[in-house]
């Protein structure tokens, strides 16, 4: 099956630049010398490869891809084919076709601007030309004109900066004056439940968050909404017009019984007024028969602080983290998030605001399950084996081998297999993750394309199968693991937001993943490609 060129170029924004080179060869878009979308996504893998390359074979790249996007514009007149054609010559030294292209672009904006474009995406373009045309002082006008045109579009906004930066890198020219165009900062938060609605703790909380948000430039913030300091911090995050993705252990009701009902009615009232104001909900545990207990709650945690720490990558944005204590260290959970913050995710901010008395007495103990997990659930598929006719063992056993050997370091118990399928559970991310690039780098080296492979972290039941006796997960983590594996092209991963989540918030270093868009909109929930090592993002435009 021929792979799409927007699901192609998705990859190149994600930083699968050789596999979406592959996928480009194979769908014979190379031999498309009429077609502008092929040459414009070729100009996109060319420039990738130059990013990771340099000197002489870095500004050949560059060249390339400025040549490839030319002949794209040539074919469909379109602003962004001509500003990355410009931009593509400037780094590779070609300073006269840069300014060339540069003014051409000018010339086209004054003409007719393409309808289709937004008004941020041309008047941002017009940065980048002036910018070509060595007239900073120009490029930003224009790019205040583009940020006046779409105040909240963040996302673009880092974007524009990046290829800003890289351009000014690339003459030695100081680029601080890009900084007010940066996005806002993003935030962890949590705090104890130990307070009165309208008490001095909640003032002085209030106060001192406020200080906090002018200080750090909050923009974005990322935690649970219990009863005292979480909604307390939310409410002042809101009133200052920053967003705020609520995360929550279980199901909102269930929550509210827990974590926020038994402080009083009050505190109720504004729990579901910050809830219907928050820009997302994300559940830690989101079946049905979900529990608020100690693993959803920890979950909970890990997603929070993970979000905060990919959102501000995804915006290159700074980061912060807020804990609220008492004297004595504040409760075990809100400890565990902040021990959880790794050093160089950001600054974290400790405010010491004293429990009011009886308070946090009146919230019932959270029990734990024995039989729910938290596990990584992976489903793998080799299609050349699913559905098909009689094939003959040797066929059989090439395909499947690069499979076995990558699955063999697991514990049988934590594979199920079927014709041309493998499902795994298992309870260590890293470990989850670095084996299903295994599978992909044996088939790789087997000269073949390999299967496809989907992964999400979910909260579940496991139990032992008799029959079998393998280890068998009943919850939401197996069917979101085969609708990713369903999406991903033969040879990749795609893993699930909170699987990408979770392991920033972990730290995890041996692999990475970057957004995966693999049409012109986004899938439901954010879908990430996994890829190996800790290099940055690749997916600049």
């Amino acid at each position: 099956m021929t792979t799409p060129l927007p699901a192609i170029s998705a990859l190149v924004r994600a930083g699968a630049v050789e596999r979406a080179a592959e996928l480009y060869t194979a769908g014979g878009y190379g031999e498309r010398a009429q077609d502008p979308a092929a040459r414009s996504v070729l100009g996109r893998l060319l420039k990738a490869r130059g990013r990771q390359a340099a000197g002489t074979a870095q500004a050949s790249l560059f060249r390339q891809a400025a040549a490839a996007y030319a002949a794209a514009h040539a074919l469909a007149p379109a602003p962004y084919l001509a500003i990355n054609a410009a931009t593509l010559h400037y780094l590779a030294g070609e300073w006269g076709a840069a300014q060339a292209g540069a003014r051409a672009v000018l010339d086209l904006l004054a003409a007719d601007p393409p309808p289709s474009d937004t008004p941020y995406f041309l008047a941002a373009t017009r940065a980048e030309a002036l910018l070509l045309l060595d007239d900073p002082a120009g490029a930003e006008r224009a790019l205040e004109q583009a940020a006046a045109h779409d105040p909240d579009g963040w996302a673009d906004r880092a974007t524009t900066i990046a290829q800003f930066s890289e351009i000014l890198a690339a003459r030695c020219a100081p680029a601080d004056w890009l900084d007010r165009f940066a996005p806002p900062a993003c935030l962890h938060f949590a705090g104890h439940m130990g307070l009165a609605s309208g008490g001095a703790g909640e003032a002085a909380l209030a106060a001192a968050v406020d200080a906090l948000i002018a200080q750090e430039r909050i923009g974005f913030a990322w935690g649970a909404l219990a009863a005292g300091s979480d909604i307390v911090i939310a409410e002042r995050l809101l009133a200052t017009g920053a967003e705020v993705q609520a995360v929550l252990p279980c199901d909102p009701e269930q929550f509210a019984a827990q974590s926020v009902a038994p402080a009083g009615q009050d505190w109720l009232n504004r729990y579901h007024a910050v809830l219907g104001r928050a820009a997302s909900l994300q559940l830690a545990a989101s079946d049905p028969a979900a529990v608020h207990d100690p693993l959803a709650t920890a979950h909970a945690g890990e997603l929070a602080i993970g979000g905060a720490m990919l959102g501000a990558r995804a915006l290159a944005a700074r980061c912060c983290q807020l804990i609220v204590t008492d004297a004595e260290g504040g409760g075990r959970n809100t400890a565990r998030q902040a021990a959880m913050w790794p050093s160089g995710a950001g600054i974290q901010h400790r405010l010491t605001i004293a429990r009011d008395a009886g308070i946090e007495s009146r919230f019932p103990p959270e029990r734990r399950d024995p039989t729910r997990a938290l596990a990584v659930h992976v489903a793998i598929q080799l299609d050349e084996l699913v559905g098909a006719g009689r094939i003959e063992p040797p066929a059989i056993a090439a395909l499947t081998e690069p499979v076995g050997q990558a699955l063999a370091v697991l514990d049988s118990r934590r594979v199920r297999a079927a014709p041309g399928r493998w499902e795994l559970v298992l309870d260590d991310a890293e470990s989850a993750l670095t084996v299903m690039l295994e599978v992909l780098e044996h088939s790789r080296a087997a000269g073949l394309p390999g299967p496809s492979i989907g992964a999400h972290i979910a909260i579940s039941d496991l139990h032992d199968d008799p029959a079998s006796g393998a280890l068998i997960p009943y919850g939401p983590g197996i069917p979101l693991a085969r609708a990713l594996q369903a999406m991903a092209p033969p040879g990749l991963a795609l893993i699930s937001d909170s699987l990408a989540v979770t392991l920033f918030a972990r730290g995890i270093t041996s692999v990475r993943s970057e957004l995966y868009h693999p049409g012109d909109a986004a899938s439901d929930g954010a879908v990430h490609v996994l890829l190996r090592g800790c290099e940055g993002s690749s997916s600049r435009t």
